[in-house]
Parts: C-alpha cells; sequence; structure tokens
C-alpha cells in the first residue's frame, strides 16, 4: 500500500490539486454568478407576452367590427337582405302584403283623388261644355295613367332607390375597405417599454373595452336588421303614400315618405363610413392627446385606453344616431 508521502511525490496528484485549487480561486474572484439576469429575462418574456395579448385583444375587436361591413347585411341585395327560412324570404312575404294588401289600398286611394279632380273640373264646366275644360278632363287622365303606372310598379321603384344606395356602399367599401388592423405600438407607449405593471392595466382595459365592443357590435348589427325590415316594410306600404301625391292637400304627406325611404336607404352608407373609420381613428389616437402629463408608462397607457374606450361609447352612439343623420341629410 502507498503511503500518504509517496501519494504527495506523484506528479499526476500534484497537476490534479493545482487545477482544482486555481478553478476554486476563479470562482471565488468572479464578480456576480451568471444567474444574475435572470429576473430581467423574466420580466422581458412576461412583458412580451402581454404586449401581445393586448395587441391580439384589440386587434379582434376591429375585426369583430369589420364582420358588419361589406360582408354583411348593408350590401346584401334587396331580396336577401335578411337571408332566408328555406325556400321563404322576407322579400316573399313583403311582396306578397305589397301585392295583396296595399296595392289595392294604394289604387282605391288613387281612385278616390281621380274622383274629387273630376268633380272640381265639371264645376268649372259650363253648360256647352267649353274646351278648356274638356283639356283639363284630358291630362286628368294622363295624370291617373301615370299614376296607376307608379303603384303598380311602386316596389320595384323602392327597390330601385335600395340598390342606388347599395352601391354607394360597395364602392365605398372599394375605396377603404372594411377597415384596417391596429399598431398599438404606434400609438401608445406602454408598448415601447417592459413594464409589467402598465402592460397589466393595459390588458384590464382591452378586457373591459371587450364588453364595450361587443355592445357596439350588437348595436351595430340590431341598426343593421332594423334598417334592413324598416326598408322592407316602407316598400310594402309605398303605394298609399305614393298615391297621395296625386292631391295637392296631401302632396307633403307622399313627398315625406319618399324623404325617409331614401334616408333608410342612406343610413347604409353612414354605418359603412363609421365602421371603416373607427379604426382609423383609433390608430390617430395619442397617449398624451388628452391633457394629461405623461409622466411613465402607467398613466400614458391609462391614458390610451381610457380615449379608447371613449371612442367606443361614441361608436355606438354614432350607429344609433345614424338613421336620424341621414334623415337630416335629406332634409327631415
Amino acid at each position: 500500500m502507498r503511503t500518504f508521502t509517496d501519494t504527495l511525490r506523484d506528479g499526476r496528484f500534484a497537476l490534479s490539486l493545482g487545477t482544482t485549487m486555481l478553478l476554486a480561486a476563479l470562482a471565488l474572484f468572479s464578480p456576480e454568478p451568471a444567474f444574475a439576469s435572470i429576473a430581467d429575462d423574466v420580466n422581458a418574456w412576461l412583458s412580451g407576452v402581454l404586449r401581445d395579448t393586448c395587441n391580439w385583444i384589440f386587434n379582434s375587436q376591429v375585426d369583430v367590427l369589420k364582420g358588419i361591413g361589406t360582408s354583411g347585411v348593408l350590401s346584401a341585395s334587396f331580396d336577401q337582405m335578411l337571408g332566408s327560412a328555406g325556400t321563404v324570404t322576407m322579400y316573399d312575404v313583403v311582396h306578397g302584403v305589397w301585392e295583396a294588401a296595399i296595392l289595392p289600398i294604394g289604387c282605391g286611394v288613387l281612385s278616390f283623388s281621380f274622383t274629387l279632380q273630376l268633380v272640381k273640373i265639371s264645376q268649372k264646366m259650363d253648360g256647352n261644355a267649353a274646351m278648356p275644360g274638356v283639356k283639363e278632363v284630358v291630362f286628368l287622365l294622363v295624370f291617373y295613367a301615370v299614376f296607376l303606372f307608379i303603384l303598380q310598379n311602386s316596389f320595384e321603384l323602392m327597390q330601385a332607390v335600395y340598390e342606388v344606395t347599395r352601391i354607394a356602399v360597395q364602392r365605398v367599401a372599394g375605396l377603404f375597405g372594411t377597415g384596417s388592423a391596429l399598431d398599438l405600438s404606434a400609438v401608445s407607449i406602454t408598448t415601447t417599454d417592459d413594464d409589467v405593471a402598465a402592460l397589466l392595466g393595459m390588458l384590464v382595459i382591452a378586457l373591459v373595452s371587450w364588453v364595450v365592443v361587443v355592445a357596439a357590435y350588437v348595436v351595430a348589427l340590431v341598426v343593421c336588421w332594423a334598417r334592413a325590415i324598416q326598408i322592407y316594410v316602407m316598400a310594402a306600404f309605398s303605394p298609399i303614400p305614393l298615391a297621395l301625391l296625386s292631391q295637392d292637400e296631401t302632396r307633403q304627406m307622399g313627398v315625406g315618405y319618399l324623404k325617409n325611404f331614401a334616408a333608410a336607404c342612406l343610413a347604409g352608407v353612414i354605418i359603412l363610413v363609421l365602421l371603416v373609420s373607427f379604426p382609423i381613428v383609433l390608430g390617430g389616437l395619442n397617449a398624451a392627446s388628452a391633457g394629461v402629463p405623461v409622466v411613465d408608462s402607467v398613466v400614458g397607457g391609462l391614458s390610451y385606453a381610457l380615449q379608447y374606450l371613449a371612442m367606443c361609447v361614441l361608436l355606438i352612439i354614432a350607429l344609433v344616431k345614424s338613421g336620424a343623420w341621414a334623415r337630416e341629410i335629406m332634409g327631415g
């Protein structure tokens, strides 16, 4: 058996001992451990996850609102605005009501107006049947024939008015599309800093804004569907107000109907403009534009988020008011 002295004299042992002592000395003189920056790495990773989540939420909200544009009710043809249940559409229902019930009433109103005008002319004529009276009768017959043609084709005439505004909707969508995606990093300083607290606040606001955007989506759908139903019902009852145009005393009622129907059709263009403008306006928001001093990313992020929520609420109000704006445009 080798003694301890013999082991110390062994060159291999001496080399191993010296290497071990050198490594231990280097470890003692190292300025900091290799894992000192792990907290910064975790913070950067968590900030990236929160930032991507906020961007995804906001962009998804814009995509939700895009679905109401030209691919939905606004650009549908007159006979397919509300879809169908089997082989029957609402177009078939209102057209049947127009043809079977309302058109006879409109023709009756027109006949009554014709009779009143004929009585007025007869009172002006003398016993010798003067030529001016006969001339007025001929004009009245032509007038009656023209209005009868209008009543018999009133549903198609209202459909033609709708198709004109539908072309306008398609052209607006062709120019600007149905809305663009949001680049949140370009409008909010929250996404430029790895501040977990600020990004958590932005995430909370993003989740709250989801509720507001869903409400805006529901309001937009309700407004679009209500507009479609209004157009259908007004088209079905068109013979009655159009017949009222034949009398001076009731002509204003017919003119008011035409203005309201045109406004209902025009409201589709206004709704599309609002939906297209929504992401553009959001992209123009700036965290400092609200007048709040941007002392850190938390304040800046909340400033932007509150502006975002305000714009969502404004969108809901604008959608609800789109019909009233259209009537004001038509002088209603």
